[in-house]
């Protein structure tokens, strides 16, 4: 991930914005492991009233070479500073598209993830391939709103401070430079895509916390 040489007021902007993001909606199914997901669209209209009344704002640049195309994504604050990383895909063969359909493709599936990746949102159901029963899927449907804003609403200030890294030291034990280093790691991990959807909540979860415990100590509420 890249990032220019300060990001204190953007982290604060983001860490304010994600407080008032509201569910994102999935619209749509995948053909093929039949799990829900918000397309890029919803995700866009979801976050984009939120980002800009904290001055934020997202650029997605495209770029291609020797049957690869990718997409950087560049998170800006009013203030100047910014975030951004690259994620690419080979371009493959499809029956009945062309190679540029196929690219059009990849670039959008990009855009997604990369997006809600730099935002933490979560844009997607399991992806595990087993089809819930209708009943589920009601249960699931009508739940998703409770349960995306509890998240976000029961962790306290004080829940954040307790959480701990890999090396088992407190989030409120570290300085503030040492929080954004490790916020860069996190969201650098998550613009891989590499990650379960297990993995991948609890790095959002420790996201949160650490964007929080940051926010206070810049504030010097702690």
């Amino acid at each position: 991930m890249n990032k220019s040489e300060a990001i204190v007021n953007l982290a604060k902007a983001l860490s304010q914005a994600q407080g008032e993001m509201p569910v994102i909606k999935f619209n749509s199914i995948n053909p093929f492991l039949k799990n829900n997901y918000a397309d890029l669209g919803a995700i866009i209209a979801g976050t984009r009233p939120v980002l800009a009344k904290f001055g934020l704002a997202v650029t997605q640049l495209t770029f291609g070479e020797d049957g690869v195309v990718g997409v950087e994504t560049m998170l800006t604050h009013s203030s100047g500073e910014w975030i951004s990383d690259r994620v690419s895909m080979q371009v493959g063969e499809e029956r009945g598209k062309s190679s540029a359909q196929v690219a059009g493709s990849i670039v959008t599936y990009l855009r997604r993830y990369s997006l809600a990746s730099i935002l933490g949102v979560y844009a997607d159901e399991d992806g595990d391939g087993n089809k819930p029963a209708p009943a589920e899927l009601k249960a699931r449907e009508e739940n998703k709103p409770v349960e995306a804003a509890s998240v976000s609403e029961t962790m306290t200030i004080e829940d954040a401070c307790k959480t701990k890294t890999s090396q088992d030291k407190p989030y409120g034990e570290m300085t503030i430079v040492g929080l954004e280093k490790m916020l860069s790691a996190m969201h650098t991990k998550l613009a891989k895509n590499e990650l379960s959807p297990e993995e991948r909540a609890e790095v959002e979860r420790k996201i949160k916390a650490a964007q929080m415990v940051r926010a206070a100590k810049v504030n010097k509420e702690i």
